[in-house]
């Protein structure tokens, strides 16, 4: 019995010594882990931007940063800093990595303007709104109007119209969808489509087709065409011009002549 006793102290006081092994350890492993995470450990000393960057500059990215950056090599909050940067106006992207021992590394990427959106904000190529300060004469980008929910669709009609327009030396000036979803289109030539509301690429394309058998010099004196007809299409003559009189050109800043369609 006294056997049996003995080993079971044994036994006891190892467990025991192991446990506060482990529990020194774990204690150490703690303290190891704070020291890391505090402001004064390996404090951050160089902060590296990259990125083809045109429209933010780097006196805006280090303001932002200046306070989170202030800290140590594993304290940086990481998120906290790519949500600063991606509040910037023209950031659309950021990531970031560590270098050891001092420097972090901050990837930007810039938004990329391919319309203007209600007058006030920009698209960019994923159909998101943004919404920078922009000189638009500056811009030279297709006006785009519309309800902001549908901005992708809207942005990818202009892309459709844009493809019908390739080789007519023309472009769309602007596209809209009003409320009730007719759209209406002005080209660069100055004449306005009112399209409807089904399939106005389709209305347009027609519609192309028949200007491109016009005179050019009669195509000038167009102000608006309204293909909201079932079997045709109304025309509205610009001021001072009447159908049947002669093709004489007027002055105006969009001359520019149809060709004709191909097929």
């Amino acid at each position: 019995m006294k056997k049996v006793n003995n080993d079971f102290i044994e036994q006891m006081k190892a467990a025991v010594k192991s446990g506060l092994f482990v529990m020194v350890i774990a204690l150490s492993i703690w303290q190891f882990m704070g020291w890391l995470q505090h402001p004064a450990t390996l404090p951050i000393k160089q902060v590296r931007i990259e990125g083809e960057l045109r429209r933010v500059t780097h006196s805006k990215v280090s303001a932002a940063l200046s306070e989170l950056v202030q800290t140590g090599y594993f304290a940086m909050d990481t998120n906290a800093i790519v949500e600063k940067v991606t509040a910037l106006e023209w950031v659309s992207k950021a990531k970031i990595r560590r270098v050891w021992p001092d420097t972090i590394v901050l990837s930007l990427k810039e938004q990329q303007p391919v319309a203007i959106w209600n007058e006030t904000a920009l698209l960019n190529k994923q159909g998101e709104i943004f919404e920078p300060v922009f000189d638009a004469k500056k811009m030279q980008l297709p006006q785009l109007h519309g309800v902001d929910s549908k901005s992708l669709n809207i942005l990818e009609k202009y892309k459709e119209i844009e493809g019908l327009l390739a080789g007519l030396a023309l472009s769309v000036v602007q596209l809209e969808q009003a409320e009730h979803g007719s759209w209406s289109v002005v080209l660069s030539n100055g004449v306005k489509l009112n399209a409807g509301h089904d399939e106005p690429e389709n209305k347009i394309k027609h519609s192309l087709s028949a200007l491109a058998a016009l005179d050019g010099g009669l195509v000038e004196h167009i102000q608006t065409i309204d293909l909201r007809y079932p079997n045709g299409m109304a025309v509205t003559w610009k001021d001072g011009y009447e159908f049947g009189q002669p093709n004489t050109k007027v002055k105006s800043p969009s001359s520019n002549k149809i060709k004709p369609l191909k097929g």
